[in-house]
């Protein structure tokens, strides 16, 4: 069996375990995603198995298991450090939360488990021979790229209403179009998105976003109205949607990008952002990377009508960090064209400014506070912060020295001034 798009090692491993249970007298076969990217030549990450063995013997055929997914037919088996997936072919029923059966039954027959699946395309098995079985023609779609469910729509979204969503999510990364019967059913049946967890919208939302083309995926959830009965707020209609549709034209990596620019395509500001990302459930790291940004931005926009300069360049760069002060350079090329004319000074200037800094914090000057104190023999308050404050810019813009005795005789400039 040829493998192109995924590690030899784990590819050799992958055969080595449907070798095992095939001796042992059973079935195993390549699954889902690693038979779909493999036909789409899509770099392959993992390896799913399904199997006519139960759990249990699964668990005897093989030294090193995890019972991962025992009560649902999954068992983790660990080959030579590489893990595999390897599920009981099984049938679903009684969605009652329309996302998780509470019925699973073991079955014995390969058609059975490929026909409880959500696409055509994830409905493919690949055999140790490298020969495929297909039963719902789901090579054909993925030649044609289309987007079909495994048999009646409505009743595979109303077992799982996510599928609405990794429906929509496809379409948009493969750049496949959902074909007429299965978009039908999605918007027939969208309210039942109100079902599924905020943190698995977002889980599907990010990916679709950091994909090739994710403005697509964003037309089809607002041709769609999926958006509106989600569980999560999403202003509406976006305050400037011009910027949705250059998503794809900055970085998938880091993520934080293309989700700055969707905050602003929504009108949000620095701190509007927050409640949002807090109920889409992004993580605190996560939101202060795009806060970080949003606030850079701000304050570059916010001093461009006042003569910017290089100190509000580097002063930001200090506020915000080095990083941020570069995902802001690559931010900068699809804001609107008014906002890039007031801030062109910055983005001409700013990547030079930023390599002429030799610090970028507190920690890099070379006297801290209570030194000041001692040369100073002054008692501390709010104004030696102040100070600090204003010799970490001038060290950093390269106006001082940053030398013990240079920023010395500053201090001692700046602390006469202030008794006069």
């Amino acid at each position: 069996m040829d493998w192109k798009w995924i590690d030899p090692q784990m590819a050799e491993q992958g055969i080595s375990l449907l070798r095992r249970l095939i001796e042992q007298g059973y079935e195993g076969y390549f699954v889902g995603g690693c038979v779909r990217d493999e036909l789409m030549e899509r770099p392959v990450n993992d390896m799913d198995i399904a199997t006519n063995a139960t759990p249990e013997q699964v668990m005897t055929i093989f030294e090193h298991t995890i019972p991962t997914g025992i009560a649902h037919g999954t068992i983790t088996v660990i080959m030579n450090g590489e893990q595999f997936e390897v599920t009981t072919y099984r049938t679903e029923s009684d969605y009652t939360d329309h996302r998780h059966p509470e019925q699973v039954q073991f079955v014995s027959d390969l058609y059975e488990d490929l026909r409880r699946r959500d696409f055509t395309m994830n409905a493919i098995a690949r055999g140790i021979d490298g020969s495929y079985v297909d039963p719902f023609h789901g090579r054909e779609d993925l030649e044609q790229g289309i987007i079909r469910c495994v048999g009646d729509p409505e009743e595979r979204f109303e077992e799982d209403a996510l599928r609405m969503l990794r429906g929509i999510r496809f379409s948009s990364v493969f750049n496949f179009t959902i074909e007429p019967a299965t978009w039908q059913a999605l918007v027939h049946r969208r309210s039942l998105i109100r079902y599924i967890a905020a943190e698995r919208i977002r889980v599907e939302m990010e990916k679709m976003i950091a994909g090739p083309y994710p403005f697509k995926g964003i037309q089809l959830l607002q041709e769609s109205e999926l958006v509106s009965d989600m569980k999560i707020s999403v202003p509406c209609p976006p305050e400037q949607p011009e910027l949705l549709n250059r998503l794809a034209d900055i970085p998938a990596v880091p993520v934080s990008l293309r989700w700055t620019l969707i905050t602003m395509a929504l009108g949000l500001d620095s701190e509007q952002m927050k409640p949002y990302m807090k109920e889409w459930t992004f993580s605190n790291a996560f939101m202060d990377q795009v806060s970080r940004l949003l606030r850079m931005h701000e304050r570059l926009l916010a001093a461009a009508d006042h003569n910017a300069n290089r100190e509000v360049y580097i002063s930001a760069v200090i506020d915000y960090g080095r990083e941020t002060a570069g995902q802001w350079q690559q931010l900068y090329p699809v804001l609107t064209d008014n906002v890039q004319q007031q801030l062109a000074s910055f983005a001409a200037h700013g990547q030079q400014w930023l390599d002429e800094m030799n610090i970028f914090g507190m920690g890099d000057v070379q006297i801290n506070g209570q030194d000041l104190l001692a040369a100073l023999q002054a008692k501390g308050g709010p104004w030696l912060g102040k100070l600090m404050n204003e010799i970490l810019l001038a060290t950093a813009a390269g106006q001082l020295d940053n030398t013990r005795e240079a920023i010395l005789e500053y201090a001692h400039q700046q602390y006469e001034k202030r008794d006069n």
